[in-house]
């Protein structure tokens, strides 16, 4: 007897990817730029699966979205049936899977996360091979690179360029970085610093933390700017001045430096990136495998990390 009834709707893939998206990252804005598609597209694909299910599967508020009794149910499906599908659609593939993978990186994300992960990648696909260009200083850097199609994939802090889905990857704060004398207190923390000077780092992310600084009451003058942070380390360590820096960028700290929390919490989040569309079988691996890999507890730089969506009432993501 047959019980597969051809005239029932079911949930398409692109729902199921979409729910395990919005529990992922936490919203349906999110969820909408890491799938590479609008947040009407993500709100409208929602609203068809919860009349599927027949149930709600997620709270929706300004501050984001979580998953209902039955999401957790559905999401947790969700993943288990994508994960069959990949073994289905990779076959053989998936036993052996080969080529080279080119990624493109800032320098303390190569160092810290990804190197430690393609050891993972690599010792289980032994026909992989990973290529880093750990040489980019800047987000348009890498993204340059991922759509000249001169790398597989890419990581980047938010907010990521049209045309380029992303994946979450990981998160870190800006620290101040200062020498081991001049500790501020955390009730005077701006005017203990007051008068030396600021090397600042060339990029975005780091601007955007060090005018958020300015707003809280910063007034350091910037003396100098460069592109790279082990320069800005330099410069710190002959006592010229602090810097304020993305805390993987700084690690391991000198002797002599001592890396600061911030009065305020300034996030980098960190996404993978690559060109829209169906990427290689290959391709699609390594991410997730680098993925996975850096959620491990197991990883070192794990302890200069934030935990994904963590609650914190004064933190400012930093573009």
């Amino acid at each position: 007897m047959n019980d597969f009834d051809d005239a029932k709707r079911r949930a398409k893939t692109s729902e199921l990817e979409i729910i395990v998206a919005i529990a992922a990252s936490g919203s349906l804005g999110r969820a909408a730029l890491q799938l590479g598609c609008t947040q009407s597209r993500i709100s409208h694909a929602l609203g068809e699966l919860e009349a599927v299910v027949g149930e709600r599967l997620f709270h929706r508020s300004r501050t984001g979205a979580r998953p209902t009794e039955a999401g957790v149910v559905a999401v947790t499906r969700a993943r288990a049936i994508l994960q069959m599908i990949d073994r289905l659609t990779l076959g053989n593939a998936g036993l052996g899977l080969h080529g080279v993978v080119r990624i493109a990186a800032y320098r303390s994300v190569a160092t810290h996360l990804l190197t430690p992960a393609i050891l993972d990648v690599t010792a289980k696909h032994r026909g992989v091979r990973i290529e880093i260009d750990d040489g980019c200083d800047e987000r348009s850097d890498v993204e340059r690179l991922v759509y000249d199609r001169r790398a597989d994939l890419g990581v980047v802090h938010l907010p990521t360029s049209a045309g380029l889905a992303s994946r979450p990857f990981a998160r870190d704060a800006y620290v101040a970085v200062v020498a081991t004398e001049r500790p501020p207190s955390r009730r005077s923390f701006w005017s203990d610093l007051a008068g030396l000077a600021l090397f600042e780092l060339r990029c975005s992310g780091a601007h955007a933390a060090v005018e958020a600084c300015r707003r809280d009451g910063m007034t350091n003058r910037t003396a100098a700017s460069f592109a790279s942070d082990s320069t800005i380390i330099a410069q710190v360590a002959a006592r010229r001045g602090l810097a304020i820096l993305p805390r993987l960028a700084v690690e391991p700290l000198p002797a002599g430096l001592v890396a600061i929390t911030l009065p305020i919490t300034a996030v980098r989040e960190l996404v993978t990136v690559r060109r829209r569309g169906p990427p290689s079988a290959t391709v699609r691996a390594v991410e997730r495998e680098l993925v996975a890999a850096v959620a491990r507890p197991s990883l070192a730089a794990r302890r200069w990390l934030i935990a994904p969506r963590e609650a914190t009432p004064r933190v400012r993501r930093i573009a």
